[in-house]
Order: C-alpha cells, then sequence, then structure tokens
C-alpha cells in the first residue's frame, strides 16, 4: 500500500481528494497496489465531510508517518494576503 497526503483542502487540494476517492479501484489496478489517502492537511475544519476521516491540521502528522510516500502539494498563497 502506497500511503498519500495532500496538503490544502481548497479547490485543487479537494478535487484532488475526490478523484482519489472516487476512482481509488481503478487507480489501484493501474498503480498495481493500493493507493490511499492518510491525511489531507489543512487549518480549517470541513464538518460533514468525508475528509474528516483523514483531516489533520498538524504538518508533524505527516512529516512523521514514515509510511506516507508522496506528498501532494495543493496551497496557494497570494501575495499580500498574509501567507
Amino acid at each position: 500500500m502506497i500511503k498519500v497526503a495532500i496538503m490544502g483542502y481548497g479547490t485543487v487540494g479537494s478535487g484532488v481528494y475526490e478523484v482519489f476517492r472516487t476512482n481509488k479501484t481503478s487507480i489501484d489496478k493501474k498503480v498495481g497496489q493500493e493507493l490511499r489517502v492518510q491525511y489531507v492537511l489543512d487549518l480549517r475544519e470541513f464538518p460533514g465531510d468525508p475528509v474528516m476521516d483523514v483531516l489533520t491540521h498538524d504538518f508533524e502528522d505527516i512529516l512523521n508517518d514514515d509510511e506516507v510516500k508522496i506528498v501532494a502539494e495543493c496551497v496557494y498563497f497570494q501575495q499580500g494576503t498574509g501567507g
């Protein structure tokens, strides 16, 4: 099994998560093994959203998990917004 972390759950990150979630059988077949989202990193809460099962607010969770092999950075900071 390959474990994945997605950093950011905005427009792009939520789309990436949805692709993994809804196409897992096809993706697993193409990859040749299970590919699972272990974490989605975001500062916000998403009550009622399926992402709550894997949501974390702490980057250290990803950094310290040796089983996470792929990290998708889906964070965008616009200049002048404090990011």
